[in-house]
């Protein structure tokens, strides 16, 4: 479903009160949220924010930070739309890979195998959520997946 209403655009520092929101409401962590090395977008219909989410860039590689639509929102193909637009910026920037932490879904429709905790954190040691996890010496909970860039985007 194409809703040409819908837009997503960069977000900017003013957009951090949003970005925080969009994540609070999902149930997300929010912080480090539009930390220096990362780019956050904010999706929008009819000039209200409907969702939001972030890649944290490391060596080759961006982890995935956040993919959130508003209740409201869901269930007409949005965040796939919001997930797909950050997969294709990371492919368009060079990386070999997306890495994400879940509690929850099955990211294989996206694209995303399961990898084991200590890939991700050895590549992206200085990402600002990996960063926020050994400064408080906790482990991110849930499932840890990895999206290679070498295959076709348009695969979700």
């Amino acid at each position: 479903m194409t809703d040409s209403n819908v837009q997503i655009r960069l977000a900017g520092p003013q957009d951090k009160d949003t970005v925080t929101r969009v994540f609070h409401d999902a149930g997300l962590d929010t912080e480090e949220a539009l930390a220096p090395s990362t780019t956050y977008w904010v999706m929008e219909r009819g000039g209200q924010p409907v969702g939001a989410i972030g890649l944290e860039h490391g060596d080759g590689a961006s982890l995935l930070r956040g993919a959130a639509i508003v209740p409201s929102a869901r269930g007409g193909g949005l965040g796939r739309r919001l997930v797909m637009s950050a997969v294709n910026y990371a492919q368009g920037r060079g990386d070999r890979a997306i890495y994400m932490f879940s509690r929850g879904g099955d990211w294989g429709n996206f694209g995303f195998q399961q990898v084991p905790l200590a890939v991700v954190m050895g590549e992206l040691p200085d990402a600002p959520q990996i960063r926020a996890y050994r400064t408080r010496s906790e482990r991110p909970g849930g499932t840890t997946w990895m999206r290679p860039l070498d295959q076709n985007v348009s695969r979700a």
